[in-house]
């Protein structure tokens, strides 16, 4: 472990050997899942507030894994079961990061090998390929998605490589809305071994562990943190589906933007520190050594009216859900700042894209929850025989929109932020209006 003399004041106490995913007591609706599903949310996370205490209590153990449900693995479960860890050292995958210069990763809506094949893919299994280049426009890294798989699985390589050198993937992927909402996200960085032909290869030594913390920090949880390990990582998931990991093998750390600001930029540290307290000082910036923004795709809140929209939300979801798959393309630049010193920028640039896919996997789901919530609305009122007048749908757009605007603004955002925000929201309606009046005809 990396001991840091002065940090106390910067990083949380460390409390044992072991880095559990953060847990909060939450009490709360979760908007995105039906009643019923939000409130075995709700206990999910209350049971596994019990268990910090009673971590033996096999009755609590029994009912979260219950409501988490199963999971289908892509490894083999006994890794993650006896947390199996590995003595090595790191293993350099690109070149070593230069302070001052900056990488561009951008999703690729199709290549040169698998053309529209990977719009499909996005829509099938949400399959994402990414390209990170250098300053100048030359590709540097290729992070290649791959269609049959349901576990995220990416092949990297260099531009003019014959075959692959890093496996990208899931552990493991969850089979229910409630996990997805509350569990958490677990990535392998893997060497290759033997080529497969097609782009793919066998897998060899798990070089590097990518996890997602389940809650982040600020309001709401809305801080990502993500952590990087070395090797596995020592990480166990217990029976009942608790992941933690060895901090002394956490090798980097990241932190977004909050809630408030609408935006996913984020600061990325070298070391095995816990969390942040207090970002932006010079002592935080001892420990920085990168800095992305988004500069292309749909921003952080667009979909978030989408819940908002009462019988109209169907119709937005889906367009929304289409338009991020099919036609949205999210590109970051990554700015390699701060006094933390050099760091392996290929592996950065592997945690910056394992970021942007969960982000768009959380939204997405998100989004299909809400569908189903609004269907299962309108059924219900279409059998009490509710019929919803043109002057009634007027009114509850109004209604949607002041409550949009409230959200916004309430959130911190400025008058002219709600603004835009609640005219691209009336947009969306008015271009949902539209397509549902054309395919009546």
């Amino acid at each position: 472990m990396v001991r840091l003399v002065g940090l106390v004041a910067l990083v949380a106490p460390v409390i044992g050997e072991r880095v559990a995913v953060h847990n909060h007591d939450y009490e709360g609706s979760f908007e995105h899942l039906s009643t019923e599903d939000s409130a075995k949310a709700n206990r999910g996370l209350h049971v596994l507030s019990l268990l910090q205490g009673d971590s033996s209590n096999v009755e609590l153990q029994n009912e979260y894994r219950d409501i988490i449900g199963d999971v289908h693995w892509e490894e083999s479960k006994v890794l993650l079961e006896t947390g199996a860890k590995i003595d090595q050292a790191p293993v350099l995958l690109g070149q070593m990061s230069q302070s001052g210069s900056t990488l561009n990763l951008a999703e690729l809506l199709q290549d040169s090998e698998d053309g529209d094949w990977v719009r499909l893919g996005r829509a099938l299994t949400e399959r994402r390929d990414y390209v990170v280049e250098q300053e100048g426009g030359e590709s540097k890294y290729l992070i290649d998605g791959t269609t049959l798989s349901l576990h995220s699985r990416m092949h990297v390589s260099m531009p003019g490589d014959d075959t692959p050198r890093f496996v990208l993937r899931r552990a493991f992927n969850y089979l229910n809305p409630i996990a997805r909402s509350i569990g958490q996200y677990v990535y392998r960085v893997i060497e290759c071994g033997e080529y497969l032909g097609d782009g793919a290869c066998s897998e060899g030594q798990i070089l590097y562990t990518i996890t997602k913390d389940r809650f982040g920090r600020g309001f709401l949880w809305g801080r990502d943190e993500f952590r990087v390990f070395l090797g596995t990582g020592g990480c166990s998931r217990h029976g009942y589906g608790v992941l933690s990991c060895t901090q002394s093998d956490q090798i980097m750390y990241s932190l977004s933007a909050g809630l408030s600001t609408g935006i996913y930029d984020t600061d990325y540290y070298k070391g095995d520190m816990r969390s942040l307290s207090h970002e932006g000082t010079p002592l935080a910036n001892r420990f920085k050594v990168a800095h992305s923004e988004k500069t292309a795709g749909p921003p952080r809140w667009l979909h978030w009216p989408i819940g908002l929209a009462g019988p109209l939300a169907p119709v937005i979801g889906q367009v929304y859900n289409l338009a991020r798959m099919l036609v949205w393309a999210d590109a970051y630049i990554l700015r390699l700042e701060g006094g933390g010193g050099a760091v392996d920028e290929l592996l950065l640039s592997l945690m910056v894209s394992v970021q942007d896919l969960t982000r768009d996997q959380i939204a997405s789901q998100a989004v299909l929850n809400t569908i189903a919530a609004a269907n299962g609305a309108s059924a219900g009122a279409a059998a009490a025989g509710t019929v919803a007048a043109s002057a009634a749908e007027a009114a509850e757009i109004a209604a949607v929109l002041g409550r949009v605007e409230a959200a916004v603004l309430g959130a911190g955002g400025s008058a002219a932020e709600a603004a835009s925000i609640v005219a691209s929201t009336s947009e969306t309606f008015a271009a949902a209006q539209a397509s549902a009046a054309a395919a009546a005809r």
